[in-house]
């Protein structure tokens, strides 16, 4: 059982349905969701297995639920993500007697939620599933390093890198409907950025940048992919900066490829990040990348050759990378074109697939 308690869709929900798909008709599996979250929502239009939890993820009746399920299904191996799903899904685990718990780690939280209390509860929610003899499973070398850090002994962590499917992706250029409903024809410079909208994801920064390009730059134009606590807010910086005109928040979208493959630039100018599938995606599409250097980012990516890095929180740095990406276009695209080898030549979803079945241990049960 696979258990993810996400309130918004983010990248550890794209690791999730690529293994239910994977499990589905394979082995014996189940997904545990929020009530009517995106996740449970795509879970169900893809015919998986998952059932949905009736309450908020901070009502102790969550417990209760899991561990019905977890009994009622005869579920021995229990794999839970993010903080949520890792206290009430391992407790769960537990009670019901499951063999094998696994807690699958996507970012270093101390420093994804600014070393705030909230961080740091989210920590000892970490360190309490290791002295509960939880394995981890870390998705970058930073996550691992990171999990080592706060004293979690190396033979209880694997890393297991996040990986997409090249093969599953195609390409629709500026045709998507959305492009064409906001007008958006191939004259104009695509700039995507895909993420939830929360701090960490650093998209204030970009916005402040955006504000100094567009004014040289007529044919700029932003698209935000994803939805989350600070929309509102965000939105509210755009409309004050003059860019309404210019960036589009088109929430949550079910089919992100298409988005990607009509775009002339991918940037992520997050604070802290650990894999990212957004950028693995833009990869596919062979999009020059503008990054944050940081986290699996900075492990997987080389400045210059296979994408623009820069320095988080710096809206100089992100301003220049715009200009030189809409300055330099044969340059950008072959900055693309070195990203999308790199990637698909370290991206294998089977072996993620098969390394996470492995600290599964089913054949061990």
């Amino acid at each position: 059982m696979i258990v993810d308690l996400a309130k918004f869709y983010g990248g550890a929900d794209v690791r999730v349905v690529t293994l239910a798909r994977m499990l589905h008709g394979q082995r014996p599996y189940a997904v545990v969701t929020l009530q009517d979250s995106v996740l449970h929502r795509q879970l169900e239009a893809a015919g998986l297995v998952c059932f949905s939890v009736p309450f908020s993820r901070g009502d102790p009746r969550v417990l209760l639920y899991l561990y019905r399920l977890i009994r009622n299904g005869a579920y021995s191996v229990i794999d839970v993500h993010n903080p949520q799903s890792q206290f009430w899904g391992g407790l769960a685990a537990l009670l019901g007697g499951a063999k094998k718990i696994v807690s699958t780690v996507h970012s270093a939280y101390g420093q994804e939620h600014g070393y705030s209390l909230k961080g740091r509860l989210y920590e000892l929610i970490l360190l309490l599933c290791y002295r509960l003899g939880f394995h981890f499973i870390a998705v970058s070398e930073s996550v691992h390093n990171y999990l080592g850090e706060l004293g979690i002994a190396p033979t209880k962590i694997s890393l297991i890198h996040n990986a997409i499917d090249f093969g599953e992706l195609g390409s629709t250029g500026r045709h998507a409907a959305l492009f064409k409903e906001l007008g958006w024809d191939s004259n104009v410079f695509v700039l995507t950025v895909v993420g939830r909208l929360e701090s960490v994801k650093g998209h204030e920064y970009l916005f402040s940048a955006l504000g100094r390009v567009a004014k040289s730059k007529s044919l700029l134009r932003c698209l935000v992919v994803g939805d989350g606590a600070r929309r509102e807010e965000y939105q509210e910086q755009v409309r004050k900066s003059g860019l309404g005109d210019i960036v589009h928040f088109a929430g949550f979208q079910n089919d992100v490829p298409a988005l990607l493959s009509g775009s002339d630039a991918f940037c992520l100018p997050s604070l802290s990040e650990g894999l990212p599938y957004a950028a693995l995606e833009a990869c596919s599409f062979r999009l020059p990348l503008l990054l944050s250097d940081v986290g699996g980012l900075s492990e997987l990516f080389e400045h210059g050759k296979t994408a623009i890095l820069v320095p988080p929180a710096d809206i100089n740095a992100l301003e220049h990378g715009i200009n030189w990406l809409m300055d330099y276009p044969a340059d950008a695209r072959a900055l693309g074109e070195a990203a999308f080898r790199l990637v698909k030549q370290k991206s294998d979803v089977t072996e993620m697939y098969n390394k996470t079945l492995e600290i599964y241990q089913w054949n061990r049960l």
